[in-house]
């Protein structure tokens, strides 16, 4: 269990360093809806009907893509710190030469034939996920001078009531480039730590991967 989260942790709607989120931040006060258990209507997503993947690396029959093998695990709690079963996790990121999968990502890198890049689960009872994919490249981007985003996957979070959503990035240790990233600084200097990823291969049974936590807060 992890302690109660009385403080706001989220990064302002708009960060002056992120320059091409500047004119699509919200230029007027965000009203908060607060609403009562009763109001909520809960909507239990059917795991049989929920077309889930978590092994982004089975986007081929008997093809393997191209990088480091990792295993991305952690447990998703609530703002009381009690883990939260049947949440929907998606994620997606850029392949090992920091290419995606989208007519709109114009780096000049390869697309891997044997990464399509995106998967999903659910936390189980104990709200514990899991999911097999490959260490994302780094890629530049227009946002200043000799600007590279850190290597990242990106993680949407939906709870069985679907007022609380949560959509987040997951950074690697030890990465040279957060320190210049505006989105990652974009958050709250002693709250930062929460977006990295921990190292932690003493539960990782599986030969040539490796093994990272990373545990994340509902609100």
């Amino acid at each position: 269990m992890v302690n109660k989260i009385k403080i706001k942790t989220n990064p302002p709607h708009k960060y002056k360093n992120y320059l091409s989120n500047l004119e699509r931040a919200p230029k007027k006060k965000i009203h908060s809806k607060y609403y009562k258990n009763e109001d909520l209507v809960f909507s239990k997503i059917n795991q049989n009907k929920t077309k889930l993947n978590n092994n982004l690396l089975l986007y081929k029959k008997n093809k393997e893509p191209l990088g480091q093998k990792i295993i991305v695990y952690g447990k998703v709690f609530n703002t009381q710190g009690m883990p939260l079963p049947n949440i929907f996790i998606e994620i997606w990121q850029a392949n090992a030469s920091g290419k995606y999968r989208d007519k709109k990502d114009q780096h000049n890198a390869p697309i891997d034939p044997y990464f399509f890049g995106a998967g999903s689960t659910l936390t189980n009872k104990n709200g514990e996920y899991k999911f097999f994919t490959i260490t994302p490249g780094a890629y530049p981007w227009n946002n200043h001078k000799n600007a590279w985003r850190p290597k990242h996957i990106h993680f949407s979070l939906i709870s069985v009531n679907f007022f609380s959503r949560l959509n987040t990035q997951m950074y690697f240790p030890g990465d040279v480039l957060l320190k210049k990233d505006p989105i990652f600084n974009s958050v709250k200097k002693k709250f930062r730590y929460k977006l990295i990823a921990n190292f932690n291969d003493e539960n990782n049974n599986v030969a040539d991967f490796i093994s990272y936590n990373f545990d994340i807060i509902m609100p």
